[in-house]
């Protein structure tokens, strides 16, 4: 019985992120041809539309949108539309954290982490795992940063949220771990991603 449970829940395991993945683009594909086929067909002649045009039109928006977004002036009142919409209170939680998931994929974020570590908890408690963000003096802004002090970044899960931690290069270890491994790693509390390499004293 435990070998068939085993088996099962291996299956399990496995299907259920394929399936969620599917779905989301299928859901992400629906609704792109639900919306922009009805403006399609309120602008257009109701022959001209084809199923399936909605969504083929979504991307090359999407790309546009992209472009504009290169736009200083652009950026700017994208910007202030954020601002904006963060300031209603629960829209800002629900968009916040949508916003902050979905940077993990573009690197937004991940670009502003300079090198995975692991620092140590006072009183011996063990190690917590976080990212370098302000190293150099040249690149620290902050006069309360001193030189032999690094600003470090500890992230919730899928980084909606996190602390800053300013402590000393003693207290730090360098591990070799990309960026992305570490936030898997941080995200499933240890069960996806392992520390591979040697550990380097900064």
């Amino acid at each position: 019985m435990k070998r068939v449970s085993r088996t099962f829940f291996k299956g399990l395991i496995a299907i259920i992120p394929l399936t969620l993945t599917l779905y989301l683009l299928f859901w992400l594909a629906g609704t792109a041809e639900f919306v922009l086929g009805n403006i399609f067909k309120f602008f257009l002649p109701d022959s001209w539309y084809i199923k399936g045009l909605g969504f083929v039109l979504f991307l090359p928006l999407v790309y546009l949108f992209g472009g504009f977004l290169d736009s200083t002036t652009f950026r700017r009142l994208f910007d202030n539309f954020e601002e904006l919409l963060v300031q209603i209170p629960i829209v800002k939680s629900i968009y916040s954290a949508i916003r902050d998931f979905t940077s993990l994929f573009s690197g937004k974020q991940t670009g502003k982490f300079k090198q995975v570590v692991l620092v140590n908890v006072p009183q011996g408690k063990g190690q917590q795992i976080g990212f370098i963000t302000v190293s150099d003096i040249e690149e620290n802004p902050h006069s309360f940063i001193s030189d032999d002090q690094v600003a470090v970044f500890f992230p919730f899960s899928y980084q909606v949220g996190g602390i800053t931690v300013i402590t000393s290069r003693k207290n730090i270890v360098e591990i070799d771990m990309s960026v992305e491994d570490a936030l898997r790693f941080i995200a499933t509390a240890g069960v996806v991603g392992n520390v591979n390499g040697e550990i380097d004293k900064i």
